[in-house]
C-alpha cells in the first residue's frame, strides 16, 4: 500500500530524520488495510497543545543541527538588579550588535539562537544564546566580549556537545517542553475534575519563553514524497554509516488513526574517516 515519506538530512548530512505515515492522499485501496485504521478519538485543546509544542521543539531541535557543532558555546546572562522587560530588550538588542561587532572582527558573521525568559513570569528575567565558536579564541576572549556585550549582568558559559540528544536538550529547554506539559498536564486533571483553570491558564502564559534567531541560519527544508507501492515496516533500521537514536524513534499513528513511524538517525563518528567500520545498528 501506497505511503507518505518525510526525509530531512542535515546541510553537513550527519544528521537525518524520516517520517513515514498514510494518509488520504496515500489511502489504501485494500479495504483491509483500510481496516488497520483505528478509531479516530477526540483530541483536547491541551492534548493538541502538547502535540504542537513537540512539533516546535522538533523544529528548532532540526534548526539547531544544521548550524552548530560540537565546541560551540551555549551561554546563559543574567541580571544582577531588577530591571523592566523594556531595559532587559534593549540591552538584549545592544548585545547582539555587539557580539555581531566582535564576530565580524574576526572574519566571520554571528550565528545564533536564543531564548529570553520569565518576560511575562514572576521569576527574574535572564536569557540563554547558543554562539558559534570562533577559531583561534579561546574561552577567556569569548568569555570577555560576552561580558562586555551584556551590560546588565553576568554570563555563564557551557560547551555545547553536538550530538543529536544536545541538540534535542537545548531546543526543549528553550521551548520550555517538559515544564508546559506539566503545567498542561495537570490543566487537564483539573477539567477533568470540574475545576476552575484560570490560575494555570496564567501560569501557561507566564512560562512560555520567547525564542529569537538570526535570519542567516542554514534551515534545510525536507522533503516530502509519495511512495506508490509497498508498505513501511515497523522495525526500525539504520542506513549504512548511522545509527538510530532510539530515544528520539518510535511508531505512532497519525490524526487519521493510520501507522506512523518517526526515524531519527545520527552518522556513526568514524564513517567518514572508515565508511566500512560499524555495521548498522
Amino acid at each position: 500500500m501506497a505511503y507518505m515519506q518525510k526525509k530531512w538530512v542535515s546541510h553537513d548530512k550527519r544528521f537525518i530524520v524520516v517520517d513515514k505515515y498514510h494518509s488520504v492522499r496515500a489511502m489504501p485501496k485494500n479495504e483491509s488495510a483500510r481496516e488497520r485504521r483505528r478509531p479516530k478519538k477526540q483530541i483536547t485543546s491541551e492534548q493538541q497543545e502538547k502535540i504542537n509544542l513537540r512539533h516546535r521543539t522538533e523544529r528548532f531541535q532540526r534548526l539547531i543541527m544544521d548550524n552548530f557543532k560540537e565546541g560551540d558555546w551555549w551561554v546563559a546572562f543574567t541580571l544582577v538588579e531588577k530591571v523592566s522587560v523594556a531595559e532587559f530588550k534593549k540591552a538584549y538588542g545592544k548585545m547582539i550588535r555587539s557580539l555581531r561587532k566582535f564576530y565580524e572582527e574576526h572574519g566571520m558573521d554571528i550565528k545564533y539562537i536564543a531564548v529570553q525568559e520569565n518576560l511575562e513570569g514572576r521569576g527574574r528575567l535572564h536569557g540563554h544564546i547558543l554562539l558559534p565558536s570562533i577559531p583561534g579564541v579561546d574561552f577567556g576572549k569569548m568569555k570577555r566580549a560576552l561580558s562586555n556585550a551584556w551590560a546588565l549582568g553576568n554570563t555563564y558559559f557551557k560547551p555545547y556537545e553536538g550530538q543529536t540528544m544536545d541538540a534535542r536538550k537545548v531546543a526543549a529547554y528553550m521551548t520550555k517542553e517538559e515544564t508546559l506539559i506539566n503545567t498542561l498536564n495537570e490543566k487537564m486533571q483539573v477539567k477533568r475534575a470540574g475545576g476552575n483553570t484560570k490560575a494555570l491558564d496564567a501560569e501557561l502564559k507566564a512560562k512560555r519563553s520567547r525564542i529569537c534567531t538570526s535570519l542567516n541560519l542554514v534551515r534545510t527544508k525536507e522533503v516530502k514524497t509519495l511512495v506508490p507501492r509497498g508498505s513501511f515496516r515497523k522495525e526500525i533500521k539504520a542506513p549504512k554509516g548511522y545509527h538510530v537514536v532510539w530515544p528520539l524513534s518510535y511508531n505512532g499513528n497519525t490524526d487519521d488513526n493510520f501507522d506512523y513511524q518517526h526515524a531519527v538517525f545520527e552518522r556513526d563518528d568514524d564513517y567518514p574517516q572508515n565508511p566500512q567500520g560499524r555495521s548498522n545498528l
